[in-house]
């Protein structure tokens, strides 16, 4: 990934993804209003921050993002695997709907997700002129929600897994994800033995290898190129909200992904 900081915003970007293409980034918690916990560019609105600070952390974002405010669609993430495809923005009185997938190939709709360890995944299909945009925490990484999502998009768009462009962007790394014997057990009857590569015992504890596990699920549905951030939100708050980190007292930085312009890639 590359860094990038622009009006005291600093973001990170996949190289592997076409500038030329596609408009991605990952916001940081630099360059935004909220203040203690939340500290600054906070994205979350049910976390308990002042919502007119949330609110201009969003506004400031899109500006940054070079998309209108009213151009986003987003969902309400639930931790399963319900994918949706938008033709349109979400109107900012519309309720949010569940879901931990969203697709679309309408260059003026700005996919936008939130996290705080939990893994971000991005897609970008440049045949078919789609992007996508994924949330998966272990829940979902253990109910493959890239495999389910990738394989919707091909029956959605006809699109083939091995022109897939993906980033598996900023979350909370093995060394620094512990897991309960419960979660660990639900992989292993969910998984079988594949759970032993991604699932590490320690004369600490269990610790689960969330990048190397959805990058596997993602391999199984075909996709080949696959760019891995190597950054741990845990061990970055100086950029990062972390919630494992953080005891829940934090914020969320966000996810933010569109095709560019039709003028621009035809």
């Amino acid at each position: 990934m590359y860094r990038q900081e622009k009006e005291g915003l600093v973001t990170y970007h996949f190289e592997s993804f076409d500038k030329s293409l596609v408009n991605h980034a990952f916001y940081t918690r630099k360059g935004g209003v909220s203040e203690g916990h939340f500290s600054e560019l906070n994205l979350g609105g049910t976390n308990g921050d002042k919502p007119e600070h949330v609110r201009e952390n969003h506004l400031r974002l899109f500006e940054n993002f070079g998309m209108p405010f009213d151009s986003r669609f987003d969902v309400w993430q639930v931790h399963g695997d319900t994918i949706h495809f938008t033709d349109s923005p979400r109107p900012e009185t519309q309720k949010h709907q569940p879901g931990d997938g969203i697709f679309t190939q309408n260059p003026d709709v700005t996919l936008i997700m939130r996290f705080a360890d939990c893994v971000p995944i991005m897609i970008h299909d440049p045949v078919k002129k789609v992007v996508g945009l994924l949330h998966a925490g272990w829940q979902g990484t253990l109910i493959e929600v890239g495999l389910v999502a990738v394989e919707a998009a091909l029956k959605e768009y006809g699109s083939d897994p091995a022109t897939l462009r993906v980033g598996i962007g900023p979350s909370i790394c093995s060394h620094c994800y512990q897991i309960g014997p419960e979660v660990r057990a639900r992989f292993f009857k969910r998984w079988g033995d594949e759970a032993a590569k991604f699932v590490n015992e320690t004369p600490d504890g269990y610790y689960l290898d969330l990048w190397a596990a959805n990058e596997w699920s993602l391999r199984k549905v075909g996709i080949q190129h696959i760019e891995q951030s190597h950054i741990c939100t845990a061990e970055n708050l100086h950029e990062w909200y972390s919630y494992r980190k953080e005891k829940g007292l934090t914020g969320r930085f966000a996810a933010a992904i569109s095709l560019t312009p039709k003028g621009e890639h035809g």
